[in-house]
């Protein structure tokens, strides 16, 4: 593979930091108005505000390997079949805010929707090695690729498989070079049976049979399977975990939830999370919900959990979740700024009749500590421009 631009070419800035522009991307066939384009401009603004210009050289070649197939598309809302996102706009930016705090994460679909199963496992095989090498990350990454491949596994027989797409990937980085990798399979295909089989192998290779079977049983056909990530990092062990979908379940569902796995400590803040939220449709039944919970391969800590709420069934517009989530962050005294400055770069002004950015938001415990988690969807420039 050819290197990136942004590894030979940098730009010196004050105290001697060389970083690494998004003009450094390496030029390949893609349209100007491609999402490829919009977001690497997006990351170049994003970049100085948190901090990270020492690892912006690796960020965008991160960026490249995981985005410029995916993201090498004309900007048109609705035209694709990602479904990452309502109007399949390929590409997320995550927060998680608190402890720990990851200050700029992307999730993207992996390689082009059109690809078929086998090309795309292909796809993910190539990226996530080159990205091992890149971020010099710990764990076997032969095992971890053997898993992926068992968990995507599609039976050939199936006359109608799920077309949400097969594998998604994240990357994340922090000050001090702490960065890390996220790949995403979409475990709704096969019956429910298989789906569960596969979340039992998966949750079993990192440790945590005992875990899976727990939840499978408290879950009681209140919840399905919905998708499993593997998470590879330069200073912990893979990490993997599996996610469930849930609507129209209680609030005290979720509750129950989470005081199995994370403990009482999680109660109260569920509690004001949903008060502050949700507002007074807490006491109705929820309506699109996602429940995980994470594990850490040769770790006997208690397993991570995170409850997440689709910001489409919560909020009448953008500027409603924008004011909610600083309430939120307030109560729990974590600095905004890392949200409001993403929302700047990648929204401009919120409406306040429709839900454009905020996709998901949650709560959850990370080896014991609390955080909170924000799903932005970036805008096209046109959209922003407008809504000013």
């Amino acid at each position: 593979m050819r290197e990136s631009r942004a590894a030979q070419t940098k730009e010196r800035k004050p105290g001697g930091i060389w970083v690494a522009t998004a003009e450094d991307l390496r030029s390949h066939d893609r349209v100007e108005s491609s999402w490829y384009k919009l977001v690497a401009t997006q990351l170049q603004a994003l970049i100085p505000k948190v901090g990270i210009e020492e690892v912006s050289a690796q960020l965008y070649q991160a960026y490249e390997l995981i985005c410029r197939t995916s993201l090498g598309c004309p900007v048109e809302l609705g035209t694709r079949s990602s479904r990452l996102n309502l109007d399949g706009t390929p590409i997320q930016f995550a927060l998680a805010l608190g402890h720990p705090t990851v200050p700029l994460q992307f999730l993207s679909e992996a390689g082009s929707p059109d690809m078929s199963h086998s090309e795309a496992r292909e796809f993910i095989d190539e990226t996530v090695r080159a990205l091992s090498s890149l971020l010099q990350l710990r764990g076997d990454i032969d095992s971890v690729l053997d898993l992926i491949h068992r968990a995507s596994a599609v039976d050939a027989r199936d006359i109608d498989p799920d077309r949400g797409g097969n594998f998604w990937v994240g990357a994340g980085f922090a000050s001090g070079g702490k960065s890390g990798v996220k790949i995403y399979i979409n475990g709704k295909s096969g019956t429910p049976g298989e789906r569960w089989s596969k979340f039992e192998d998966f949750a079993a290779f990192f440790g945590a049979a005992k875990t899976h079977q727990q939840l499978r049983q408290l879950l009681a056909g209140k919840m399905t399977p919905l998708g499993m990530a593997a998470s590879l990092q330069q200073d912990e062990n893979p990490n993997g975990r599996i996610y469930l979908s849930g609507y129209g379940n209680s609030v005290s569902h979720y509750e129950n939830l989470l005081r199995h796995f994370g403990g009482k400590q999680i109660i109260e803040p569920f509690r004001q999370y949903t008060r502050v939220m949700l507002g007074k449709d807490r006491t109705y039944r929820a309506q699109s919900a996602v429940f995980s919970v994470g594990f850490e391969q040769g770790s006997d800590s208690p397993p991570d959990v995170k409850i997440e709420f689709c910001g489409h069934c919560l909020f009448q517009g953008d500027a409603q979740a924008r004011d909610r989530c600083l309430e939120w962050l307030t109560l729990r005294n974590i600095d905004p700024r890392a949200y409001t400055d993403q929302l700047e770069v990648l929204a401009g002004q919120m409406s306040p009749t429709k839900v454009n950015t905020h996709v998901y938001l949650g709560l959850g415990l990370k080896k014991q500590r609390e955080y909170t988690t924000i799903y932005l969807k970036p805008q096209p420039a046109s959209v922003i421009t407008s809504n000013a």
